[in-house]
């Protein structure tokens, strides 16, 4: 955990990530009983953040950027802004933030014109830090820097490593809050791990990246980092945890990240193994216990979503694989299952199989005929070696045009943009694919055969 010198009174922050205001959760059915979409959107989960920074009286609110989706949207963005900063002055709770690629234009906008009780840290591209005080009690203090446009290609830390920001006072913590991509290459201040290392602060709070991590691994000196995540899962591709963080400044010199899981939507991914024998029957019936299942596990968290999505993966070595894939491809078969778990709508959002073939890839893997030279690339796949590095390889130099390639320049922006080329997500894609091509391989065989 990160320590500072002096000692101090303690005191609480509560840091939110990615909030994207202005915009509604995709992929949610209209018709969910008994739930109105408004129920579920970034505003609502704002209102739930900002009851439990009043709830647990803390010193001070602070957001990591994108708080509104785009300029486009900051009128809709204005209501639920204003009504969580009016609750926060009226608790005597202060609120700063950073700004992000996303509102590069429309936060600066919102809080030239309209907004009151926000403070932004580091406009124009330049670190600033604020002090937060309690009660005319210093509690700590946040370094910042905010986007000066949309685009940034440069690391904003070179700045701060160079030209560092003396402390307001002897013994606070001091925390970094940055909008960027760590250890990326792109066009949203791309920066590295070891330039963290470099600067003397007591943990860094960070936005941009989706998934949340803080408190999963630790700076040279044991500070705190990481990504506090979108507020609520915008997309089925945001599964998991979602929430904002309370950040404990302990007497004893520590920074404490802990989540505080709140989304009013949740998304899961669940992987539902198949017998042998397994029918489409038996695949509806097992999609019935995973909503009831997955539910109950959540609620025994202490964690109860007012809706909740799963994506499921049907896996196994099925010997009926083409009419269980079929069934899994037909949205109509499975799109309708509901259920009311206690206080949590769940539904279906996408259903695939991932099937392994019923078959021994290794004996089939000596044969030179192309079904024996696919099951080689499979076999290898699966192995940590130079040979698999090799063929990664290979694949990355013949797709990198492609992923590259300017019509995909709006895909790349999207919030939820994961890079297909990184290794887990490669491996994945090809595995699928080859398993696709050697069950046609064999289909074609036995045909020929008859």
């Amino acid at each position: 955990m990160g320590a500072f010198s002096g000692t101090s009174g303690g005191g609480k922050l509560l840091a939110i990530g990615d909030m994207h205001l202005g915009i509604r959760p995709s992929g949610v059915p209209e018709d969910l009983a008994g739930v109105e979409i408004e129920e579920l959107t970034p505003a609502a989960a704002l209102q739930a953040a900002v009851k439990l920074a009043i709830t647990e009286r803390v010193d001070g609110v602070v957001f990591a950027g994108d708080l509104v989706e785009n300029m486009n949207a900051r009128f809709e963005a204005l209501q639920p802004l204003e009504l969580a900063l009016k609750e926060l002055q009226e608790a005597r709770i202060g609120a700063w933030a950073v700004v992000g690629n996303h509102d590069a234009d429309a936060l600066p906008a919102l809080v030239r014109t309209s907004l009151n009780g926000l403070q932004l840290i580091g406009v124009g591209g330049k670190w600033e830090s604020k002090l937060i005080e309690s009660d005319g009690r210093p509690v700590a203090e946040i370094c910042g820097w905010s986007f000066p446009s949309r685009h940034y290609k440069s690391s904003p830390l070179a700045d701060l490593i160079v030209n560092p920001i003396a402390p307001h006072h002897a013994g606070l913590p001091r925390l970094g809050l940055l909008h960027g991509d760590l250890n990326g290459s792109g066009s949203y201040a791309p920066f590295k791990r070891t330039e963290l290392d470099e600067i003397p602060l007591d943990g860094w709070l960070l936005g941009h990246v989706h998934i949340p991590s803080l408190g999963a691994a630790s700076l040279s000196n044991g500070q705190p980092f990481g990504y506090l995540g979108s507020l609520v899962g915008l997309d089925s591709g945001e599964p998991g945890d979602r929430g904002p963080w309370l950040i404990h400044l302990d007497e004893d010199g520590s920074v404490r990240p802990e989540q505080q899981v709140t989304a009013p939507l949740r998304w899961e991914e669940i992987e539902v193994p198949l017998a042998e024998d397994a029918s489409t029957e038996t695949m509806g019936d097992a999609l019935l216990d995973a909503t009831l299942s997955t539910a109950k596990a959540l609620h025994e968290r202490g964690i109860e979503p007012r809706a909740l999505g799963l994506r499921v993966k049907f896996t196994g070595r099925p010997h009926e694989q083409a009419d269980l894939k079929r069934w899994a491809d037909d949205e109509g078969q499975w799109s309708q299952i509901r259920r009311t778990v206690e206080k949590t709508e769940v539904f279906m959002r996408r259903v695939r199989t991932a099937f392994e073939l019923p078959i021994d890839l290794s004996l089939l893997a000596k044969g030179d005929d192309p079904a024996g030279l696919l099951a080689r690339d499979l076999l290898l796949l699966q192995s940590d070696t130079p040979e698999r590095e090799s063929l990664l390889t290979a694949v990355r130099n013949d797709l990198s045009d492609e992923v590259g390639h300017s019509r995909w320049a709006e895909v790349r922006d999207h919030r939820s943009y994961e890079d297909p080329l990184l290794q887990d997500a490669l491996v994945e894609r090809l595995r699928r694919a080859g398993t696709r091509a050697l069950g046609a391989l064999l289909l074609q065989r036995e045909e020929a055969a008859v």
